[in-house]
């Protein structure tokens, strides 16, 4: 008799699966399978739940696809993808992850991360801000692994993990193994990522320190310079044995009053403000989105809609903790009647 999955999967969650599946992809081009897949959905919906309940499931290879600017992403097909987001909804309940990892659902999320850092600031000196160089590519499969047998009970479950974590691409027909790291973009990624890194969370509860991870940006707040030794010597050890590596331009240990950058903040103790880095990417932002619309000839008053629409989520997007001066001094709304204009305004 197969191996079933511990906790049956309903009906009703693979329908929120697949509205989630068809907005995330609803921009794709015309020669997508996901239109196929849609299609298809009626006749496809049952047997297919039947096959993850029941273990037979199979994951395809990720197809290489490359985009008009050059690069190369590999992308796992509408069906895996929805298996996939499936198996996250049961993972983040059954997985117990720390609350200071702030990314999981139900954790905060960045909003609540900028809002717990500028709220402790005040009762600390000293700052360890840091970032893993190449996160998904560099997480070794063996010790991940290790992991998911560990803290997951359902053999059935396990075997899933497995086909996710060391998958195949199909490269024009030539099929290549992947040994190294897990694949980005998929809805699995940010759960497998914080599992990594759990030993890490492990290791900073319960100590008169403050500790924050959202995805693989780790913030650690301490009260004297020893303190932030220990807390630094103990995240080398740990990055060690996982086998990852701080990134460079993205390190910074020192004073909170020198003033560093988190999460698209820059913080300095006192005042909250977005960075420069921030800015300059939705300056960019607007300014492809200005091109687009001058591409289809838009008015001048559809094009002043379209961006203060942009402007406005942006806006709304950075406005948590940010001071109204900023807020309004960058985002002045653009009149209509914008013509080339715009670019100056931008630069």
């Amino acid at each position: 008799m197969p191996e079933t999955i511990e906790t049956q999967f309903r009906y009703a969650e693979m329908v929120e699966a697949f509205e989630w599946l068809c907005r995330q992809r609803k921009h794709f081009p015309s020669s997508s399978d996901i239109w196929s897949f849609r299609a298809s959905w009626e006749r496809l919906r049952e047997s297919l739940l039947d096959q993850v309940n029941t273990g037979r499931y199979c994951f395809s290879p990720l197809a290489a696809i490359t985009k008009s600017d050059g690069k190369t992403i590999h992308l796992w097909c509408a069906q895996d993808a929805l298996v996939m987001k499936l198996l996250v909804s049961r993972l983040t309940t059954n997985l117990d992850l720390s609350r200071t990892c702030t990314h999981i659902k139900g954790n905060g999320g960045l909003k609540a991360s900028i809002n717990r850092t500028q709220k402790a600031l005040p009762h600390y000196q000293f700052v360890c801000k840091t970032d893993v160089k190449a996160f998904y590519e560099s997480i070794d499969q063996h010790i991940l692994m290790a992991q998911i047998d560990q803290h997951i009970k359902c053999k059935v479950m396990r075997r899933y993990l497995w086909q996710v974590v060391t998958r195949v691409i199909d490269k024009g027909g030539n099929i290549l193994s992947c040994k190294q790291g897990i694949s980005r973009g998929s809805a699995l990624s940010p759960i497998l990522g914080a599992l990594y890194l759990r030993v890490l969370d492990t290791a900073f509860e319960n100590i008169d320190l403050f500790y924050l991870r959202y995805m693989h940006g780790i913030l650690i707040l301490s009260k004297t310079r020893w303190q932030n030794r220990r807390a630094v010597k103990c995240l080398n050890r740990i990055f060690d044995e996982l086998k990852m590596i701080k990134h460079p331009d993205k390190t910074f240990i020192g004073k909170i009053v020198t003033g560093f950058d988190f999460l698209g903040y820059q913080f300095d103790g006192k005042v909250l403000s977005v960075v420069g880095k921030t800015i300059k990417k939705h300056q960019e932002s607007m300014r492809r989105l200005y091109e687009q619309q001058a591409k289809k000839k838009a008015n001048p008053d559809e094009l002043a809609l379209r961006l203060n629409a942009y402007l406005q989520r942006w806006t709304r997007w950075c406005k948590a903790g940010l001071n109204k001066t900023t807020l309004e001094t960058f985002c002045e709304p653009i009149p209509a009647h914008t013509n080339l204009g715009l670019k100056a305004r931008m630069c």
